[in-house]
């Protein structure tokens, strides 16, 4: 019996180490919250805030919502906006390529032809003479564009916990 106390703790020490070792920063605290109304979960690392705002795209009257979180000097973010229901797949798709390309276009460059069909992209660029990245991810589902947004320096920002949250993004 206490052989097998001992192995359990050696194993709880050891699990913990680990656990310690492979990124639990204080800085990042993930947490798991709905967006899109409820159409969608994403893991964000600290506390987010979601603004409102109405907007014109591609001929849409809507009203665009965006929740945030910061670590640093890295930002988090869901935007979505939802779709009339009378749109059909060529509107979706230019509404797509839209966002796309004005996500691109703030890094200064051009879409990748996979962030078109909902894969995540990422980009490089220089912002404030800092060497920055940008990843990004647009899909429509059940009614609502979804765009998925870290960026930040890249001393802030690593490309691991910008891809845990891009891939965490559940669709529901």
């Amino acid at each position: 019996m206490r052989k097998i106390f001992s192995l359990l703790v050696m194993w709880l020490s050891v699990g913990l180490s680990v656990g310690l070792l492979t990124g639990c920063t204080p800085e990042y605290n993930w947490r798991e919250t709905m967006v899109a109304e409820d159409r969608a979960v994403i893991m964000f690392p600290s506390r987010t805030q979601t603004e409102q705002r109405p907007i014109d795209v591609e001929g849409i009257q809507t009203t665009f919502s965006l929740t945030t979180a910061a670590v640093d000097q890295a930002v988090f973010s869901v935007g979505f906006i939802p779709l009339p229901e009378t749109l059909g797949q060529e509107k979706s798709t230019a509404l797509v390529k839209t966002v796309v390309s004005a996500l691109a276009a703030r890094a200064g460059k051009q879409a990748p032809e996979n962030a078109l069909t909902g894969e995540i992209f990422t980009l490089e660029t220089v912002v404030a003479n800092k060497p920055s990245l940008m990843m990004a991810r647009v899909v429509i589902h059940r009614g609502m564009l979804i765009q998925v947004v870290v960026s930040g320096p890249k001393q802030s920002l690593s490309n691991e916990n910008a891809l845990e949250f891009v891939r965490s993004l559940r669709l529901k």
